[in-house]
Order: C-alpha cells, then sequence, then structure tokens
C-alpha cells in the first residue's frame, strides 16, 4: 500500500466520522450564516484617515494644500511633490488613500486656462478607515477659502471620486474580510479540540501505532477539514455576494485557490497547540490565545494602517492579515490573479513552518 492510498484511507474514515457529528454540521453552516448576519447587518464601524497625497502644475499650490491639511486631525500627508494625475495614480498603487489633484486655474501666464474643480480621489475600499477623512478635507477646502479673503466661490468647488467601494459601503469592507475570519476560527477549533479529544482518548497513539507514517496521518486526518474549511469560505463568500451586492471585480478564482491552503496552516497550527497541550481546556485556550490577536491586528477589526509600527509587524506573523488583503483585492480592487496568489506566499510559509512544528511536537510527546 503506498503513502498516498494511506493518507486516503484515514482521510476515508475521518470523514465518515464528520458526517455523523452535529459539530461539524453547525460549524459548516451555523456558525458562516451567524458571522455573516452579524458583520453585515449589525456592525457599522468607522475610521480614520493615514495619508494623502496632492499634486499640482504649480509646486506651490500643493505646498499650501499640504499646509491646511496638516492642520486637520487625522490626516497626514504623505506627498506634495507630483504632478498632475500623480495623486490619483498613488492612490491606484496603494502609496496613499486619498489623492488630491488641484485643477491649473486662469492665471496671467495662462489666460485660456478653464476652471474646474478639484479632484478627490478615494481609495473606498476600505470604507471604515477613510470614513472620517474625506470630512476633513472638507472642512479644509473651506477653512482655505475663508482664510483668503481675496477670494469669492464661484468656482465649480471639488468632486469626490470613490474608487472601488462608491458608496462608501462598511460592510463591503467586512465582507471581505469576513471569509478568512469565519475559516480561521472554523479550522483552529475543530484542529485543536477534535485532534486533543483523541489524544485524550488514546485513539491517535493507536492511529500511530498503525504501519503509517505520522506526516501521513496527519494529511489523512486533515484533508476533510481542509474540505470543511473550503466550504465555510465559498459559503460565506455566495452569501456576502447574494445578500449585500458584494462585486468581484478581480480574479476570485484565485482567491478561491487559497482558501483551501488557508484552512490548512490554521488546521496544522491546530494541531501543533493540541499536541503541546495536555487537555482539550488548554488547547481551547491555545486557540483563542492565537486567533484573538490575529482578528485585532490583522486588519479586521482596526484598519491595519493606523497601528503602530511594532503591531503592523506582529500583523504580518498571521495569515489572515494576508487573506485579507487578497480578498480585498479579489473582489473590490480587481486585483489579476498574480496579485491574489501573491499574497498566498506568506500563508504556504506559515503552513511550512507550522507542519514542521506539528511534526517536532507530537514526535517529541510519543518519545
Amino acid at each position: 500500500m503506498t503513502g498516498w492510498h494511506r493518507i486516503g484511507a484515514v482521510a476515508w474514515i475521518e470523514g465518515i466520522r464528520l458526517t455523523r457529528s452535529w459539530i461539524a454540521l453547525t460549524l459548516l453552516l451555523l456558525v458562516p450564516a451567524t458571522q455573516v448576519l452579524l458583520f453585515g447587518y449589525a456592525i457599522r464601524p468607522s475610521g480614520e484617515l493615514t495619508g494623502v497625497a496632492v499634486a499640482a502644475e504649480v509646486r506651490a499650490d500643493a505646498d499650501t494644500v499640504a499646509r491646511s491639511l496638516g492642520r486637520q486631525a487625522g490626516l497626514r500627508v504623505t506627498t506634495s511633490a507630483l504632478k498632475p494625475g500623480g495623486a490619483a495614480a498613488a492612490v491606484r498603487r496603494g502609496d496613499a488613500l486619498i489623492g488630491i489633484e488641484l485643477a491649473e486655474q486662469p492665471s496671467f501666464a495662462n489666460p485660456t486656462a478653464k476652471i474646474r474643480p478639484v479632484r478627490i480621489i478615494v481609495d473606498a475600499s476600505n470604507a471604515a478607515l477613510v470614513a472620517a477623512a474625506v470630512p476633513a478635507i472638507e472642512a479644509a477646502y473651506w477653512h482655505g477659502l475663508a482664510d483668503r479673503a481675496d477670494i469669492v466661490d464661484t468656482g465649480p468647488g471639488y468632486v469626490i471620486e470613490r474608487l472601488y467601494n462608491p458608496d462608501a459601503r462598511a460592510d463591503w469592507t467586512f465582507l471581505p474580510a469576513l471569509i478568512g475570519v469565519t475559516v480561521m476560527i472554523g479550522m483552529i477549533m475543530l484542529g485543536t479540540l477534535s485532534l486533543a479529544r483523541e489524544r485524550e482518548g488514546g485513539t491517535w497513539e493507536a492511529l500511530l501505532a498503525l504501519p503509517i507514517e505520522p506526516i501521513e496521518a496527519l494529511i489523512g486526518k486533515l484533508l476533510p477539514y481542509v474540505v470543511i474549511g473550503t466550504v465555510q469560505g465559498i459559503l460565506v463568500f455566495v452569501a456576502a455576494i447574494w445578500l449585500f451586492g458584494l462585486p468581484v471585480r478581480g480574479a476570485a478564482g484565485a482567491l478561491l485557490a487559497l482558501l483551501p491552503v488557508f484552512a490548512a496552516a490554521h488546521l496544522v497550527l491546530g494541531y501543533a497547540i493540541s499536541a503541546r497541550a495536555t487537555t482539550q481546556l488548554a488547547a481551547l485556550q491555545g486557540a483563542v490565545a492565537f486567533y484573538l490577536p490575529a482578528m485585532l491586528l490583522s486588519g479586521f477589526l482596526y484598519p491595519f494602517e493606523t497601528l503602530p509600527g511594532w503591531a503592523r509587524a506582529i500583523g504580518n506573523l498571521f495569515p489572515l492579515t494576508h487573506f485579507i488583503r487578497a480578498a480585498r483585492g479579489a473582489l473590490l480592487r480587481g486585483d489579476n490573479a498574480a496579485q491574489v496568489l501573491g499574497h498566498g506566499v506568506p500563508i504556504v510559509a506559515f503552513l511550512a513552518v507550522a507542519l514542521m512544528a506539528a511534526l517536532a511536537l507530537q514526535t517529541r510527546r510519543l518519545d
């Protein structure tokens, strides 16, 4: 019997056991449905701006606007040395969340220039982060007019262009991230509790006593759970589109391809936690100790850009951080497959490290 046959046999037995477990069905159906309804309908977050780019034909005009914005709470001008079109490009590249394009006005040097409004380009893929930014910029605009007593506001004013999320819907910010959160919590809980329960009952050690390698037993046990995690993510994905009109502008197929890897990373982590823990309660505490910081530092509950540097460094260690970026890129920003899958590289690295740790802990425990 080859290694793949042994893995398939273990996976088949585990799959039969899962279909007879009401806990598995609850995690598969009830938990995703509850989270979609709660975060989609009940929670309406707000946030603050971190970066603004300013572009103008005349550098002095851009510097004046930058100084005015700098006096507004929550606004940070990243650059004001951009030529026309540079601020919009900075928003599209992700270098700034808001870009301000100052149109050239009629002057002695160019008396034929047309009067055009100031363009404010907003990256609305994270509506919570920019919710307070636009009013602050509007206030700076009117304060600037008031300070210049020689100017009467007879021009066209300004227009706001919201990219990726025109209506600034907060649920569109949360729902792509919720796909990853649902899978993360479900897989960690299933991985830690199910394996810890088997170890307490002695069935896991009995399985390892068979002529099968530990890596084969681990993969065989986890394959059915990976299927459950993938189905969970797909359910949230479909519900977000069907119930809330979440757009799909990019490579959604690439995002769905990341789901099994993302689920496997947290399942293996759950196995490592249960291998280190002595009881189911200890395994549960370890799972909670992981996923709470992941939710806080990944950009799910709080905008990632507003976190201090040390918190962002820790947040980048969690697979959830990178999955959220991939989900928002695939669904809102219109990222292609290469860009979406690029966010999966840290997830694969986390899976490899967790797998080595899990096998090492299990070997040490058996010794």
